[in-house]
Order: structure tokens, then C-alpha cells, then sequence
């Protein structure tokens, strides 16, 4: 059976936010600068998938529209990589064990991100989708005098570890 046939308000914001309009002006593949405007947790476990951290960044492009990106950060153990990659980009200083990580500490941090076409194994895109693929610092090393950042603390809370 089709869809039903609906009366449906589409607003400006709407149209700006589609893959077409403001995301055509990004040359790809490239890399932009991206502000992480906002982190939240996601669970998609009920649907088989995974659950973690769900980053979201704005990309201004050449015409000074803001375009959002979404990068998602599963906690399951092949997907880690991922994870501290983009956490490394923050800057935050990873080691191995257990550690507090607050994502909210990074909101407003800007980093560089790879964006592409997903392509295929000749190379060739395999739709019209961009992505990040990669995102990475834009810091220099820091000096030996300078600060280091503070770390998030974990003390007094109940911490899941994952």
C-alpha cells in the first residue's frame, strides 16, 4: 500500500537545512573548520543498534550560511577508534584506564573536519550526501610554560564504565 497523500508546512529554515541549497557551496573533499554547538546521548539499542554520544557541528560555508553536521560516537568497543579520534581533535589528553570524559566541556570548541561524498571502493561517490569522515585538531603544540586544559572529574558521581 502507498504513502497517504498529506498537507505538509515546509518552513525556510526547513529548505536551508537540506542537502542541497547551503550544502552545494562546500567543495569536496575538503577540509573546514566546525564549532561543536552541542552534544547529547543517544540510544538506538531498542533498534539493534548502538548507544553513545551524538556531536553536533555547525560549518560555515563560503557564502556565510551555517550548515550542521552530525558525527556519532558509539561507546562499542570497534567503534572506539572513532571516538578518540574526535576527542583527541578537542584536544582532550586521552590515556589508557578509566577516565572522566565530559563532552559538554568541549561545546564551543572549534576543529578541522574532512568532508566528502561516502565513496566506494574505485573512488567514486555513491550518492550526494556529504559527510565529515575525519575530524582533526587545529591547535599548535602547546608550548612547555602553557597551561594544560583542565580535565573533566568524575568524583562524586556514579560513573558507567564503558
Amino acid at each position: 500500500m502507498s504513502a497517504t497523500a498529506r498537507q505538509i508546512e515546509f518552513t525556510e529554515e526547513d529548505l536551508a537545512g537540506s542537502k542541497g541549497g547551503a550544502y552545494a557551496e562546500l567543495d569536496v573533499p575538503a577540509d573546514y573548520e566546525m564549532v561543536l554547538v552541542s552534544t547529547e546521548d543517544y540510544d538506538k539499542t531498542a533498534e539493534k543498534k548502538s548507544k553513545g554520544w551524538l556531536f553536533k557541528y555547525d560549518v560555515e560555508t563560503p557564502s556565510g550560511t551555517t550548515v550542521p553536521f552530525n558525527v556519532y560516537l558509539s561507546f562499542g568497543k570497534n567503534a572506539r577508534w572513532k571516538m578518540v579520534e574526535v576527542l583527541e581533535a578537542h584536544d582532550l589528553d586521552l590515556s589508557e584506564g578509566v577516565q572522566g570524559v565530559d563532552p559538554a566541556s568541549i561545546e564551543g570548541d572549534i576543529v578541522g573536519g574532512h568532508i566528502d561524498y561516502p565513496r566506494d571502493d574505485e573512488g567514486e561517490p555513491t550518492c550526494n550526501y556529504r559527510e565529515v569522515q575525519t575530524v582533526f585538531s587545529l591547535a599548535e603544540e602547546p608550548e612547555e610554560d602553557e597551561e594544560a586544559p583542565a580535565e573533566a572529574s568524575d568524583e562524586g558521581d556514579e560513573v558507567e564504565v564503558i
